[in-house]
Parts: C-alpha cells; sequence; structure tokens
C-alpha cells in the first residue's frame, strides 16, 4: 500500500511561491514519509521532454509515484473529439506511464451529468460510459497502470455497476464525495470496495442542509469528521482486489482553526493508526 497526498487546494498552499513546485512537493511528500502524489497527464504532456526527464529522475530519487490523471469528455456526441480524446489517452501512457513508474491512473467523469439526470438517464450513461471508458481501461491495463473512476456525482452502486461491466476499470474511490449526492460514505465503501484500486482519503464535517439530498460540510483532519474512515479503510482493504497495491492519496479541504502542516500532521498521526492491510 502506498500513502500520498494530493496537493490540490487548500494543501497546495504548502508548495506555491517556490522556484519549483514540482521539486517542492516531491520534497514536502518525502518530508513526511509519503510516497505518492496525483499529476495530470495532460500537464506533463505539455512541458519539455527533457523537464520530463528531470521529474522522472526526482520521482525515483524521493521514492514517489504518481497517479496520472487521463481520460476526456466521455460523454461528448462528437465522435472526432471521442477519438483524439483516445488517440491522447495512448500517447500519455505510452510516453507517461513507464518512465515516471505509474501505479494508477485516476479519471474524472463530466459532472454536467449525474445520477438524477434525465436526459441521458442514469442507465443511458452507464452505456456511454462503459462504451467509452473500455478502451481507456484496457489502454491503461496494459501499460500496468489500471484506471480508477474518481467518483463525484453517482451512488456508489451505479459506479460499480460500471465497473462490473467494463474490464479492467476500477475505482479511485474519494470517501468525501458521496455527500455531494447525499449517501453516507460506508454505503459508498461497500459497494466501491471490490472494484477500488486507491482513494482520495479525506473527511468532512456534516450538518444537515434541510433540503431534499442536501447536507453542508466543512473540512476535517481526516479521521476526525462525520465520513467514518475508519470504518470505510476497514471496508476497502478488506473487499479491494488487491489491498497492498493499494494508493492512499490524503486529501485536506480546509480545517478551521488549523493551519496546513498541523492539519498534515494530524492527518498522519490517524494513518499511523491504522492497521496494515490483510495479505
Amino acid at each position: 500500500m502506498l500513502w500520498g497526498m494530493t496537493s490540490g487546494g487548500w494543501m497546495g498552499g504548502l508548495v506555491q511561491g517556490g522556484p519549483d513546485r514540482f521539486r517542492a512537493e516531491l520534497e514536502l511528500l518525502a518530508e513526511n514519509g509519503l510516497h505518492a502524489c496525483d499529476w495530470s497527464a495532460r500537464a506533463l504532456m505539455e512541458l519539455e521532454p527533457g523537464r520530463r526527464d528531470e521529474l522522472a529522475g526526482w520521482l525515483r530519487d524521493f521514492d514517489i509515484y504518481p497517479a496520472l490523471g487521463i481520460g476526456y469528455d466521455y460523454f461528448s456526441a462528437d465522435p472526432d473529439h471521442v477519438k483524439r480524446g483516445l488517440d491522447a489517452v495512448h500517447q500519455q501512457l505510452d510516453t507517461l506511464a513507464k518512465p515516471m513508474r505509474v501505479r494508477v491512473c485516476v479519471t474524472g467523469l463530466n459532472r454536467q451529468y449525474h445520477r438524477f439526470t434525465r436526459k441521458p438517464s442514469l442507465a443511458e450513461q452507464l452505456d456511454i460510459l462503459s462504451e467509452r471508458l473500455a478502451p481507456v481501461a484496457l489502454a491503461a491495463h496494459k501499460a500496468g497502470c489500471p484506471v480508477g473512476v474518481h467518483n463525484t456525482s453517482h451512488y456508489g452502486a451505479d459506479l460499480a455497476e460500471l465497473c462490473r461491466r467494463t474490464p479492467h476499470l476500477g475505482m479511485l474511490f474519494d470517501t468525501g464525495n458521496p455527500f455531494l449526492i447525499g449517501e453516507p460514505p460506508v454505503l459508498s465503501a461497500k459497494a466501491l470496495a471490490p472494484h477500488t484500486i486507491g482513494s482520495h482519503f479525506k473527511d468532512h464535517y456534516v450538518e444537515p442542509g434541510f433540503k431534499p439530498l442536501c447536507l453542508q460540510i466543512r473540512g476535517a483532519v481526516p479521521g476526525e469528521g462525520d465520513a467514518g474512515l475508519r470504518e470505510i479503510y476497514g471496508i476497502v482493504t478488506k473487499g479491494a482486489p488487491a489491498p497492498k497495491k493499494l494508493v492512499m492519496l490524503l486529501e485536506i479541504d480546509p480545517v478551521e482553526g488549523m493551519d496546513q502542516r498541523q492539519a498534515l500532521a494530524k492527518a498522519l498521526e490517524f494513518v499511523h493508526s491504522l492497521p496494515a492491510p490483510p495479505t
């Protein structure tokens, strides 16, 4: 199991302002005993080849493995866009996967479409996504870095069905995002564990919004909020297809009364209290 951190959002403040953001991020991870990050394939492809080689060397030096963000708008009705998107994914994997020792990839879904969209319906969405994600999942599988869907606006059971019908597709399970559609994260974990290859491991404090499916959330140190991370960790590590290969990325939203370093230190205390995954 690899523990790391996603440095977007609030935690990005720890690595901004320096002469080299990539280097600063890797140094921060190494300083805290973390071995995984998440980087955008598109952003890496925009760099000069020599710069990519430099980053690959730093990843080896610090013993850090990036979760690689790949994908395109899978709902596009333009066949040329779909072809260009898939071609780009192939090129990204061919260029980046081996030199940067990518363990897993992550792909997002168009948030315009969600579980309650009428057109396309949920059934139609799953049909489209399975068709479009199948070649992406196959390409990532062949490259040795399976791809996981990042959950945002569907129930866990919906995405579990997507994984069941799409060979080689997994889940990058965000433990806080089920709150966005009013689903308890533990229920999502139970549905998604058999398909989970990694996680955005985050927590929130939650209060009722007193509107249907509406919750008001604010950042919490992982393990101190209302997601139920200790229970989720147990569910995922017992149910995942390869618990020892999970890539667990801490994600921390702003926590009242703390700065980023304090929140990270407390998050690591929680991580260190968790049992090793079963063999």
